[in-house]
Parts: C-alpha cells; structure tokens; sequence
C-alpha cells in the first residue's frame, strides 16, 4: 500500500509541484494588484511570481511528457502501418531525448558558473545559481519522463491515452447523447 502510494506520488510529482506553483504565483500576483490598489507595493512579488511562472512552465512540460500530451505532427503516417508511425515516433523521441539531455547538461554548467561568480536577484537578493537550478532539474526529470513513457509504450505494451483524443471522445459523446447545446 505504501510502495504504490509512493509510486503514485512520484509518478504525478510534476502535477502537484505545478498546482502549488499556479497557486503560488497567481496569490503572489493577486496580492500585487490589490497593493497596487490601494498605493502600495512589495517590490520582490513581481520577481518571485516571474521565477514561479518559469519553473511551473519547466515542470509542466515534463508532466506533458509522461501523458504524451505534447504536440506531435502525426497526420502524415495516417495511411501508413502502425509500424511505421511508432518508427518514427521512437526517433522522434530520442531525438528529443539528446536534446533534453543537452539542455540538462548545459543548465549545469550555467548553474556551476553561477556557483562560481555569485550574481544575485535585484530585489530577493537570492543566488541565481539557486533560481536556475530549475533548468538541469527539470530537463533530467523530462529525460526520465521520455524514456519511462517509451518504456511504458514498446516493452511494457501500456497503451498511453492521448489527453486530447480523450477529451474529443468526451465532448462527441455528450454532443451524441444531447448533453450539449448548439450553438449558433
């Protein structure tokens, strides 16, 4: 019970660290407009809401990766064996991969140089070497996502639903059913 709880959480970290970054930056946000109206400010909640908006975009990427939700151009192997489409997608993927891997690898270096030369936030004071630790972070963590949805899809033989085809099927089936109004 514990290890599948575990395995659960680790398998939608990505989705609950973006819902406490939305949270984060949209109160932090909220609480900016309200101050401003009434004639006062907080200088650092711009700076905090931009870095939690970088990391919820970096993070949230790497969940589109484990429900293969990113856009993918398919319709060209539409005619064409399912061999020859998961052929392509699997290059695709590793294509992807190496430069996953490139960008983890060089946000590393950025961050290890960052280390070095200590440059800091103008109005948090915070070590930018920190705040671009997102960048190895994330881009590891898309790597593993790429090949555990590969793994998942051609050794395992999981079929992956596609978000988007399921959210269609939904909506064409209570269109069917008469659930949902026309509109003119």
């Amino acid at each position: 019970m514990f290890k599948k709880a575990v395995l659960a959480f680790f398998d939608h970290f990505e989705s609950y660290l973006c819902q406490i970054l939305l949270v984060f930056f949209v109160v932090i946000i909220f609480m900016q407009i309200v101050l401003r109206a009434i004639n006062q400010s907080l200088p650092w909640t711009e700076e905090i809401a931009r870095f939690a908006f970088i990391w919820f975009i970096l993070f949230g990427a790497c969940y589109a990766t484990r429900l293969c939700a990113l856009n993918r151009v398919t319709v060209q192997f539409m005619k064409a064996p399912t061999w020859v489409l998961n052929s392509f997608l699997l290059v695709g993927d590793l294509l992807w991969l190496g430069f996953a891997g490139v960008m983890a690898w060089y946000g590393y270096l950025a961050v290890l140089d960052l280390q070095e030369f200590s440059y800091y936030t103008p109005a948090l004071d915070w070590d930018l070497g920190y705040v671009y630790l997102v960048f190895p972070v994330s881009f590891t963590l898309m790597c593993i996502r790429i090949v555990q949805v590969n793994v998942m899809k051609y050794i395992l033989k999981i079929e992956i639903a596609d978000p988007d085809q399921e959210s269609m099927k939904e909506s064409q089936k209570s269109l069917a059913d008469g659930g949902g109004e026309q509109v003119c």
